[in-house]
């Protein structure tokens, strides 16, 4: 009897060793949603030492890229110099067909810009990233969607998709944490009442990316994220004690040039900051004074290998001096 009993519960132990081996294993693939559980082999699970810092494809998905070294010197391919007309959004919200027209009417120009979306994240096209919204208040889309699809099918023309980068209500709202912070925990606001997202943050990045992707493949040449910079504010609240400010909006340039390296569209920013220019296809600048064109292109002297055809001026002035760069102006000039 006591030799059936050992046998008996030495049984019992292989069992229970066997499904506590089996819990702990399986576990891993135990996925909580809504209250449920099941079980999912298929998921990529990610080491326990780091946690993976891909963006949520569910939010704004794009595809994934593996970062490569910038080119070395010289090997970059050249940089054509334009020059031509900027259609802002409020001109797209007013008429597409006075764009048209005015497009019509004028014969000097070889590129464009297009704002593609506004300063506080709403999408002047048909976007189909997960969770973006386009423009309404009588904003037709799919007409801009048709002049888009015009513009990007013309032979000889640069077409080039303006997107405010870091200024974008809509995103700070939905992702609250990649916002830049106050004191008191609330987001802090420009002039224009708009909030802006952390350069550094991986999803923001990620944001950028996957809209320069799409653009891509709408056919834009170029994608021109403005407003890359961090706002001059004291009371914004900056916790990364080993960056600083300049370093964040520098490695966002780094990584979003990067993720776009494969999609055949160059990637521009909108920055006066030579850190930013060094992985930039061209910089842009906004203004109408004249007096600053020396001293920019001088900064940009080492950065750029041709200032003349990489330095983008957006002006409404005729001074001559902005022909050190490449020089767009609004395309009507009554709706700025």
């Amino acid at each position: 009897m006591k030799r059936v009993l050992l046998i008996l519960l030495a049984v019992l132990l292989a069992v229970l060793a066997f499904v506590i081996g089996r819990f702990l294993y399986v576990q891993r693939f135990i996925v909580y949603s809504d209250g449920d559980a099941h079980l999912d082999y298929n998921q990529k699970l990610s080491p326990t030492g780091k946690t993976a810092q891909t963006p949520d494809p569910d939010a704004y998905p794009f595809d994934t890229v593996v970062e490569t070294a910038a080119p070395a010197d010289g090997e970059a391919a050249a940089v054509p110099a334009v020059h031509g007309y900027w259609i802002t959004t409020s001109m797209l919200a007013k008429s597409v067909d006075d764009v048209r027209a005015a497009l019509a009417a004028a014969d000097d120009y070889d590129a464009v810009i297009v704002d593609v979306k506004s300063v506080y994240g709403n999408f002047y096209y048909s976007t189909k990233l997960s969770g973006a919204s386009v423009a309404t208040d009588g904003v037709d889309a799919a007409a801009i969607d048709a002049l888009i699809a015009e513009l990007t099918a013309k032979q000889g023309l640069t077409v080039i998709a303006r997107v405010p980068a870091f200024s974008d209500s809509n995103y700070a709202l939905a992702h609250q944490p990649d916002g830049l912070p106050l004191s008191n925990g609330a987001l802090w606001t420009d002039e224009n009442g708009c909030y802006w997202l952390n350069p550094y943050s991986n999803d923001v990045q990620g944001y950028l990316s996957s809209i320069g992707i799409e653009l891509s493949k709408l056919g834009f040449d170029e994608v021109l994220f403005d407003n890359f910079y961090f706002p001059e504010s004291d009371r914004i609240v900056w916790s990364l004690q080993d960056v600083t400010t300049q370093a964040a909006v520098a490695d966002a340039a780094k990584n979003i040039a990067a993720d776009l390296a494969g999609y055949g569209i160059r990637v521009d920013f909108g920055s006066s900051d030579p850190a930013v220019a060094a992985y930039a296809g061209r910089i842009a600048v906004a203004t109408d004074d004249a007096s600053a064109v020396d001293g920019l292109v001088s900064s940009m002297a080492d950065a750029l290998q041709t200032p003349a055809s990489q330095i983008v001026f957006l002006t409404n002035s005729r001074d001559t001096r902005f022909s050190a760069g490449c020089v767009f102006r609004p395309l009507i000039e009554q709706s700025e």
